[in-house]
């Protein structure tokens, strides 16, 4: 069990707690449990197993026997008895965005709206405007957000993807005769969303681990089995492929099925070129008429040298002049995690993160971080316990005592200041001049047209207060799309006031996407990492916004907290 299929479950009790008609406190008990489980970054089962699971924030001793019962058995009976009264997709409606417990019962009670089908035939015939409590404005939001979730079904954001796929590579390369087992397509090339997953492995008995793939705990079901191949369905309904090859073929095969269709069609023109011929065998001789005596296949380094190319990152192959850039010897030395210095986006139990200022500190100094800077929410995110002029002062004391107990790592003064719908920033600019790092970030009006949240955007940059813009298009990746947004008028704004772009690497997020931080790196916009991070667990995220720059070709020298921190002032323009 991993601690996001815990999670589900009490949450999903929560919701059916209250679409039964069930006690609204009870329903509050299973979903602060839920909330306090996602939160949470050890391996929970070990916690379960040693007892430590009880005490836990909203984890009484009768929601710690459910946990048990969930490790033991893989659910609940609470939430299948309640699960059973009801249609099956109802919990569906309950992860649209606009949508509770409380309005989708509206809908099944007044409607009999049990499923996305039945909300879309709803929506059609104009019945839920004509609900109380909804009306035309909430219809067509509803509508908006099922015509996104149609535009993303299969598609599974990469930070889930990659959560399911780690254990089954860490399972494969377990076995005996296993020499070598990765993932392979869009997941490892860094795609945002992946839509199944691929797994590569070298082995002298491939039937064996043909045999221990379908047979894992974490099968829902056998698609097709056979000696070297076999295809899966896994948790969160992903489907998988394994391809078993002898180890002198390891390097073609993961090449071949790492893709992308457009990078394989270049390479296959370059091969062509050169009297060659490449396929996940191996590179061959064009004129060879079998698969028998590749020129190159046992890594992926040895297929591009027979090319005439260097290695190719995963996350550059997309067919994009990655080929062409290869073969003049002008690709990028790219962006490695360990080129980071630190993290300037993180909240604490000042407002709304979990962790104290000194346990933040903590752990960023663990990470080998230089500095970090404490941004907590300003007071207009009200729901995120944000901070006013006066709290702020108070907190910044508070983080000038870290940092001056603290050696080995500067903890420095920030805030996440709400950019408000007129593009003004809602705490008093004296206070915001003696912080160290202020982020501007929009956290509500996101319907606003493409015209007005660009002028909201340019006037916060243009107060001369900022050092960033966060998570600049408010996306949550697989949730809610970003607002409307000119691209080109805000990198152009950013340039001129000299403010950086944040790369969001919460998992929640991931934005900026990798295609706008290339458009805002090549205009010369300065880039920050960070992970938003709402605990000292947070900071494993920052992978994620490394992927995203790599996918950007970043390298270094365009990313600002690679630099030592008073470098980074100084490429800014506050």
């Amino acid at each position: 069990m991993r601690t996001s299929d815990y999670a589900r479950i009490l949450e999903g009790t929560a919701h059916l707690i209250e679409l039964t008609g069930g006690n609204a406190f009870r329903a509050k008990a299973f979903d602060r449990a839920a909330r306090t489980l996602r939160k949470y970054a050890g391996d929970l089962d070990a916690l379960i197993e040693r007892g430590e699971h009880v005490g836990m924030d909203g984890i009484g001793t009768a929601l710690a026997r459910d946990l048990v019962v969930i490790q033991q058995t893989g659910t609940l009976p609470l939430f299948e008895e309640l699960r059973a009264q009801l249609p099956d997709g109802i919990l569906e409606l309950v992860q649209i965005q606009g949508l509770g417990p409380k309005k989708v019962k509206k809908l099944y009670d007044e409607l009999a709206v049990g499923s996305l089908e039945e909300l879309a035939d709803a929506i059609e015939s104009n019945a839920v405007s004509k609900l109380s409590g909804f009306g035309p404005r909430t219809q067509d939001n509803l509508a908006r957000e099922l015509e996104r979730l149609q535009r993303q079904s299969g598609r599974t954001p990469l930070p889930r993807a990659l959560e399911i796929a780690e254990p089954v590579v860490a399972f494969l390369r377990g076995l005996d005769s296993v020499e070598a087992a990765e993932l392979a397509g869009s997941a490892r090339r860094g795609r945002e969303t992946v839509g199944d997953l691929d797994f590569i492995v070298a082995a002298t008995d491939p039937e064996a681990v043909m045999q221990a793939f379908v047979t894992m705990p974490d099968v829902t079901e056998v698609l097709a089995h056979g000696p070297t191949k076999s295809n899966v369905m896994l948790l969160d309904a992903m489907s998988a492929d394994i391809r078993v090859v002898a180890p002198d073929r390891y390097g073609s095969a993961l090449h071949h099925f790492t893709g992308s269709k457009d990078h394989h069609v270049d390479l296959r023109s370059r091969a062509k070129a050169r009297g060659l011929r490449i396929c996940e065998y191996g590179v061959f001789n064009a004129a060879d008429t079998d698969d028998s005596n590749p020129l190159a296949s046992a890594s992926e380094t040895d297929v591009y040298a027979a090319l005439g190319l260097p290695f190719i990152p995963p996350e550059l192959r997309e067919g994009g002049g990655e080929l062409d850039r290869a073969g003049r010897g002008a690709l990028p030395r790219l962006l490695e995690l360990s080129d980071l210095r630190g993290d300037m986006h993180m909240h604490t139990t000042a407002s709304d993160g979990r962790s104290s200022i000194e346990e933040m500190a903590k752990a960023a100094k663990a990470l080998g971080y230089a500095y970090i800077v404490i941004t907590d929410h300003s007071k207009s995110s009200v729901i995120a316990n944000g901070l006013d002029e006066e709290r702020l002062l108070r907190h910044m004391d508070a983080i000038d005592a870290v940092d001056a107990a603290m050696d080995g790592i500067r903890v420095l003064k920030g805030i996440e200041v709400d950019i408000l719908r007129d593009g003004t920033l809602d705490l008093d600019h004296a206070v915001l001049d003696r912080l160290d790092f202020v982020v501007g970030s929009i956290h509500a009006g996101f319907r606003m047209d493409r015209a007005t949240v660009t002028a909201r955007l340019l006037r916060a940059i243009g107060t001369g207060k900022l050092h960033a813009i966060g998570h600049p298009t408010g996306r949550k990746l697989g949730s809610r799309d970003g607002y409307e947004l000119d691209m080109e008028a805000l990198i152009a704004g950013c340039l001129e006031h000299r403010v950086a772009l944040e790369i969001n690497a919460s998992t929640g997020r991931l934005d900026l996407n990798d295609t706008h931080a290339r458009m805002a790196a090549e205009a010369g916009v300065p880039i920050v990492i960070n992970t938003d991070s709402h605990s000292a667990g947070g900071f494993t995220q920052m992978g994620f916004g490394v992927t995203i720059a790599r996918r950007a070709w970043l390298g270094p020298e365009q990313v600002i907290n690679t630099r030592p921190w008073d470098q980074v002032m100084a490429a800014l323009g506050r």
